[in-house]
């Protein structure tokens, strides 16, 4: 049973409508990292998009709209990025900054031992490239470097095998500083170890601009480190932590990080639980807000929950999480393997 002590500021999360999934059947991926551009679209990554151009390894995708009618475009195929399942690389991160675009994947290296399982899928060996404008439209064009070109790994290893960036509203406008921020688990599904890394706003694809914390000040204000091994979680939940979601709601001033974990390791047909914390700071510390044993049931195996800032309400409490849909073998019924999102409500103390 997750052992976390509750929130003093969101008293729990409430779902406020029922599921939707895409209803195209034919535009298929997961994992979905999301980032709200300069231009007021909402981009990301899917991973094994089966359809289009794509067969394996990632894309990038935009989604146009609101969240009950929001159009998927397959803008970039990415045809170099191939590799099915752990195989290949998948996206872990996506977020505007200043005007420019940055993907984080993992799997550069191909199949690696996952370090808790025989089964579960890895995550490890990361690099971050990022968009050169094709006109006035994001992701078309090229990403630099190009995958041809990248000889080694930016985060070699597991301990940051998949960063997710911490995203702070449109072309990241609330920022709390001159750094961009990441989280990452050490395992694609049910890690144990979620560390933070933060780097200068104009350096993100600098290796060597990049810091970890590596401890905490008895005031909990944490050190940095710009050496990988001498880093610390600043979550630890063992085999609990799937690939993160952390977003700023400005609104309320909190960070909420979003996880989730298969009941049997990297099984779609076992069922899933979604894990919602906050936190005042990117480094924590970590409450529960919301856990969700069998999430949406245990036929649906829903797994990478997201928030698209741009759907949050103006109110700060209301909006909508998007998910994969399940990839469960015992059926291929309605959301499977495709976006779904689902309005909620954070309940304030």
């Amino acid at each position: 049973m997750l052992k976390i002590m509750r929130s003093s500021v969101i008293a729990g999360l409430e779902w406020t409508g029922d599921r939707l999934s895409y209803p195209d059947a034919d535009v298929k991926g997961d994992t979905f990292p999301m980032t709200w551009g300069d231009d007021d679209e909402i981009y990301t990554s899917a991973g094994d998009p089966l359809w289009g151009e794509s067969k394996d390894g990632l894309d990038v995708e935009r989604f146009s709209g609101g969240p009950t009618d929001y159009k998927i475009t397959k803008i970039n195929p990415m045809a170099d990025y191939r590799g099915w399942g752990g195989n290949g690389p998948k996206p872990s991160g996506m977020i505007c900054v200043d005007g420019i675009l940055y993907l984080a994947f993992q799997n550069l290296r191909g199949n690696q031992k996952a370090p808790y399982s025989l089964i579960s899928q890895h995550g490890s060996d990361a690099h971050i490239v990022h968009a050169l404008r094709n006109n006035s439209d994001w992701g078309v064009g090229s990403w630099v470097p190009a995958l041809a070109n990248i000889a080694a790994p930016m985060f070699q290893g597991n301990k940051f095998g998949g960063p997710a960036f911490i995203n702070f509203g449109r072309n990241n406008a609330n920022a709390r500083d001159g750094y961009v921020y990441a989280v990452s688990s050490d395992q694609w599904d049910n890690g144990s170890n979620l560390r933070l890394g933060r780097v200068p706003k104009d350096s993100i694809v600098r290796r060597e601009a990049w810091e970890w914390v590596c401890a905490f000040a008895p005031s909990g204000e944490p050190a940095w480190s710009p050496d990988l091994d001498a880093s610390i979680p600043i979550l630890s939940l063992h085999r609990w932590l799937g690939i993160p979601e952390m977003v700023y709601l400005a609104g309320i001033r909190r960070y909420l990080l979003l996880t989730w974990r298969l009941h049997k390791d990297f099984s779609g047909d076992d069922g899933t639980d979604l894990i919602v914390l906050d936190a005042p700071e990117p480094w924590g510390p970590f409450s529960l807000v919301h856990f969700e044993e069998y999430w949406e049931g245990k036929a649906f195996n829903p797994y990478c929950p997201r928030i698209p800032l741009k759907w949050m309400d103006a109110d700060g409490v209301s909006g909508w999480l998007q998910f994969s849909g399940s990839w469960s073998r015992s059926g291929q019924g309605a959301g499977y393997y495709r976006s779904s999102v689902r309005p909620f409500r954070l309940k304030m103390v």
